[in-house]
């Protein structure tokens, strides 16, 4: 039987309290580099979430005075499932640590337990993009995230991916934003998008930023001009990465749709072990992340 929070001394509920405060001090992942790349939602109070594509229109043809209205069919694109994986983990101390003096070894616990749940979210982000270029688990049209022949509706394929990777350089980033311009709807319409974030994992960290923000190009003898320093591209740097070749290009995170969805916030829990005489602490969080569409993506493993 144990004794909760609300019947526990005075003691036990300032040292609880303290706990709580250091441990969410540890997770950093509002503002982590998850919220720069993914589009970020409220699952609500659902079991998952399941997103429709539609597939687009047809051009808008001219109407001739008088004449009625061209309807266009409606027609379904591709369905993904978000379903809610719940994350837990606990320590627990006894009240002998507590009453000896050993309140710092008890909070440097609290802090790794947050600690370890800012690692475990970041990492599970990152696998989107450790495993987009292999993994068709949850894809909406069978193929990986980044692809040479993403199914439309229609039946024709379109790419995100260069048909031979490349190592990030000013010629690899010249045919990744050609291939982003040949993006086209599931009518076969051009997609009218171009990157804002360039992610990388911290071994391309500074290359990127020398590639973005150089005024001359280092690759050529004449110092040419670089015409990506005003493209508006921001260098995101993620140390998650594992694979120190691999790039990524992104719209902004409203625009594409690589998701996370939350179903329960990081949120601590405590209970009082009446038999133990221990205090045990259990952080807590729900989500789940994937894709529902590869447009406005690009990624290449590198050479």
């Amino acid at each position: 039987m144990a004794t909760y929070r609300t019947n526990l001394p005075d003691l036990f509920n300032t040292r609880l309290a303290y706990l709580e405060d250091v441990l969410m001090d540890e997770i950093t992942i509002e503002d982590g580099v998850v919220p720069s790349v993914f589009k970020v939602r409220d699952g609500g109070n659902r079991m998952m979430v399941r997103t429709t594509t539609v597939a687009s229109f047809g051009q808008v043809p001219i109407k001739a005075e008088g004449a009625n209205v061209t309807y266009d069919e409606l027609a379904q694109g591709y369905d993904v499932t978000y379903q809610f994986d719940t994350y837990e983990l606990a320590f627990k101390t006894s009240k002998e640590a507590l009453d000896d003096e050993q309140e710092e070894t008890v909070s440097d616990a609290a802090r790794a337990l947050g600690a370890s749940l800012t690692y475990t979210y970041n990492l599970d982000h990152a696998n989107v993009f450790i495993n987009g270029f292999t993994s068709t688990t949850g894809s909406p049209d069978g193929s990986a995230l980044f692809a040479t022949g993403h199914t439309l509706v229609g039946g024709s394929t379109n790419a995100n991916r260069a048909t031979t990777d490349a190592d990030l350089s000013t010629a690899a980033l010249r045919e990744a934003l050609n291939i982003c311009g040949d993006t086209v709807d599931d009518a076969g319409k051009l997609v009218h998008w171009a990157p804002k974030i360039l992610l990388v994992p911290r071994e391309l960290s500074w290359l990127a930023k020398e590639l973005i923000h150089s005024t001359d190009r280092s690759d050529t003898a004449d110092r040419a001009t670089n015409v990506f320093k005003d493209d508006s591209l921001t260098v995101v740097s993620w140390q998650y990465l594992t694979d120190p070749d691999a790039w990524f290009l992104l719209d902004d995170p409203g625009k594409h749709n690589v998701r996370t969805y939350w179903r329960e916030r990081p949120n601590v829990m405590h209970d009082f072990d009446f038999e133990s005489t221990s205090m045990k602490e259990k952080i807590r969080a729900r989500w789940k992340r994937g894709w529902s569409d590869y447009r406005r993506t690009f990624g290449s493993v590198g050479a």
